[in-house]
């Protein structure tokens, strides 16, 4: 009979999770290359190309000058998907990150498992993988999520072998220790011990940890980690790369980064309070739910068992010492994510909460839940409304993703009032959390998967790069030139150059001087001595590219378009800069005051010294 019972709860249990991992693949991978690079994805997209073409893995470049802000393995892990698919698109870039999404899901149950249960384990891992923070990034191409995954993945493996340690266990700990900061930087080190510091203090547990074989593996992943960073420093590189511009080393920019960015922030100043409203901004839409089972485990804190207060402080610490760091941005709070999720479910699931504090909660809940999928399903009533108040069409994956979206959303809830709910059968969970949870996943699966993607549409700059492919106008990258701005990645990767192009950032005139003697300098001054920069770069261009077709890149403002108007009346090059050739602003759906990129391709005179001299 036992053996009866544990076979059916076997059998259950591997249901509930290949139904959780199945639903974690497609929220991960639905649609992931359908939108056009954003933000600081294009530097993780260049990089890996630019790696690829020029064999050199080791000092990573954007537009053939090494930039080694961050780590190589985020990099890295790009390239074999790169090498299968015979080239580079959005999908290939993202996989990473969503791989790493999987893997932090991964340790978030193990480590829910090995403390608690399997019902708190899927509770917890249907939150993370819902949370705002957690699949916006896992769906981005950056090393946010792999270093939320190296933290998780670390301590769950502890937790799993701690009582078994032996060297090569002490091995595998630190290397996904170090391997998180060979992706992000140290704190992918530094937050595993800080987590489990509380635990290792208590009944005095570190002393059985002091053992040669704990310090011998912990060197050894240390050398691994610095030997990217050493063999970058002691080979050459192969031209055309060329050095960092702030000339600092690859372990140099590691201790920068690192532990002067602690101490002393050069940027990503958010004041140290941002974290309290950045935390419940990545935990969106659990925030209430996750805040309130933890308020109620602190109410409940005498009964609770050591390992879950062990962990509440390791948690606490994290936070504050992310807060007490000078350099802040909301995304760096991503690891605190998992083990908030692990300790809200185990609070729902093993009655450590205050049950009367999450019921109301809950109904919330639920009852937002009711009214997303109800708003998804009379989106279809919106449509004729849309084309009513806007110009042009609503995206079709949108309008096809909302209303399916809200029917099975209200199914779930629907189908779970029934005496034998198939929405507990699959999910694992009780009755009406099953359904609230399932419908909550499939409504922001929606947004993310659907929703967003569909709006790449709207965005213009891939457009812009797609139009100047169709034009097939033959240009080498010898033949562009990027004025005031550093070569956009975005254009490098679109556009598949081959070698690099000319670029005058608005920035460059300033290496010529000592701080002091900017400091020194009217604004008025500052000015000329950028338009002069800028000027010398743009003569020296047309000058070896005289009697060819070239490309001149810049931004729509009137602060570039004067400058430019003058250094092409001085320079005699025959472009109106009123009238680019190309230009984002042909690509958008509605009047935008953002700044937009224009590009003019004229053919300069054969003897453009000449002409240059007729002109003066």
């Amino acid at each position: 009979m036992d053996n009866h019972l544990d076979q059916e709860l076997t059998g259950a249990t591997r249901r509930n999770e290949l139904f959780f991992w199945l639903f974690s693949i497609v929220a991960l991978f639905l649609f992931l290359g359908h939108n056009a690079l954003w933000a600081s994805e294009d530097r993780w997209a260049e990089i890996a190309r630019e790696m690829l073409i020029t064999g050199d893995l080791l000092h990573p470049a954007l537009n053939w000058q090494v930039y080694f802000d961050k780590p190589h393995l985020t990099y890295w892990l790009i390239l074999p998907f790169a090498i299968v698919r015979g080239g580079f698109d959005e999908f290939i870039v993202r996989i990473p990150s969503a791989l790493a999404g999987l893997a932090g899901l991964w340790g978030t149950l193990m480590l829910s498992k090995k403390l608690f249960d399997r019902r708190t384990a899927l509770l917890a891992g249907w939150m993370l993988l819902t949370c705002y923070g957690f699949l916006f990034w896992a769906r981005t191409a950056a090393a946010d999520t792999a270093n939320l995954a190296a933290i998780i993945l670390a301590v769950a493996y502890f937790y799993q072998v701690e009582e078994k340690a032996t060297f090569h266990r002490y091995l595998i700990f630190y290397l996904i220790c170090f391997l998180g900061a060979l992706a992000k930087g140290l704190p992918a080190l530094v937050m595993p011990f800080v987590v489990i510091a509380p635990h290792l203090l208590a009944e005095k547990r570190w002393l059985k940890h002091l053992r040669v074989s704990n310090f011998l593996a912990f060197f050894l992943a240390a050398g691994l980690y610095f030997l990217p960073f050493y063999l970058a420093s002691i080979l050459p590189m192969e031209p055309p790369l060329r050095a960092q511009g702030n000339e600092l080393s690859g372990l140099e920019l590691v201790w920068r980064e690192n532990i002067v960015r602690v101490f002393n922030a050069f940027d990503h100043k958010d004041p140290f309070y941002s974290y309290f409203y950045n935390l419940p901004r990545t935990l969106l839409p659990w925030v209430l739910v996750i805040g309130v089972s933890i308020a109620g485990m602190v109410r409940n804190w005498k009964k609770l068992p050591p390992p879950v207060r062990e962990l509440m402080i390791g948690t606490l610490a994290m936070f504050v010492l992310f807060c007490c760091s000078t350099s802040r941005r909301w995304y760096y709070i991503l690891p605190v994510m998992p083990f908030c999720a692990v300790l809200a479910a185990a609070g729902l699931c093993r009655g450590l909460s205050v049950e009367k504090w999450d019921r109301p909660v809950l109904l919330l809940m639920r009852l937002l839940v009711i009214i997303g999928s109800s708003l998804g399903v009379a989106s279809l009533v919106g449509i004729p409304l849309w084309n009513h108040f806007f110009k042009f069409s609503p995206p079709l994956l949108a309008v096809i993703a909302l209303p399916a979206a809200g029917l099975l959303a209200l199914g779930a809830i629907l189908i779970d009032n029934q005496p034998e709910s198939p929405v507990e059968r699959w999910t694992g969970l009780p009755r009406r959390m099953g359904s609230m949870v399932l419908g909550c996943a499939i409504l922001v699966v929606c947004v993310f998967d659907c929703v967003i993607p569909s709006l790449t549409r709207y965005r213009t700059e891939k457009q812009l790069y797609d139009a100047i492919l169709a034009a097939d106008l033959g240009l080498s990258p010898e033949r562009i030139f990027i004025w005031r701005d550093d070569a956009p990645s975005k254009l490098l990767f679109y556009l598949d150059l081959q070698r690099p192009v000319t670029d005058s950032p608005d920035f460059i005139w300033r290496r010529a001087f000592t701080e002091e003697q900017i400091r020194a300098m009217t604004p008025e001054q500052r000015r000329a001595e950028q338009q002069k920069r800028n000027l010398a770069d743009l003569r020296q261009f047309l000058e070896r590219n005289a009697g060819h077709q070239v490309a001149i890149f810049s931004f729509d403002r009137e602060s570039d378009l004067k400058p430019l108007a003058r250094a092409a009346a001085e320079l005699g090059l025959p472009i109106d800069v009123e009238k680019p050739d190309f230009s984002e602003r042909r690509f958008d759906v509605m009047e935008s005051k953002s700044r937009r990129r224009s590009v003019w391709t004229p053919r300069l005179p054969q003897t453009f010294e000449e002409k240059h001299e007729e002109v003066k």
